[in-house]
């Protein structure tokens, strides 16, 4: 039997992966903003909360079946990190009353970083059941 080599990385898995959970993250960022009394604030613990949880299952994903699950998972993170960036510039050039600076606040700051964090347990989860290294 012919042992075929795993791919070492999914570039349209990880970018799909990360805009997946770009759109999951949309709902209820609108569904709060329109609801609490003071949005941002709730904003800025929900949204840190949700991407590490949300780029833990991402991340599992584009690592299986590949020979760098760790990897895979940073990449999504980094995809994740990046698709926000595009959307904020996007929206404080087309709408009128977005607030760039809002966009940089230190728990979005924190939920850019916990996309990769959340993106490397995934990875880390995947490897430790299969035996792969990074």
């Amino acid at each position: 039997m012919i042992e075929q080599e795993l791919p070492r990385y999914r570039g349209g898995r990880t970018l799909l992966a990360a805009v997946l959970v770009e759109l999951f993250l949309v709902p209820p960022t609108i569904i709060i903003f329109n609801t609490a009394a003071q949005p941002e604030a709730v904003l800025d613990i929900v949204i840190p909360i949700l991407c590490f949880g949300l780029f833990i299952p991402a991340g599992m994903w584009v690592a299986k079946g590949t020979s760098a699950p760790i990897a895979n998972g940073v990449i999504a993170g980094i995809w994740g990190i990046l698709l926000y960036v595009a959307m904020t510039l996007v929206l404080n050039g087309a709408v009128a009353d977005f607030d760039l600076e809002s966009s940089v606040r230190p728990a979005y700051v924190l939920a850019h970083g916990l996309k990769v964090v959340g993106g490397v347990i995934g990875g880390i989860i995947v490897a430790r059941r299969t035996g792969a290294s990074a």
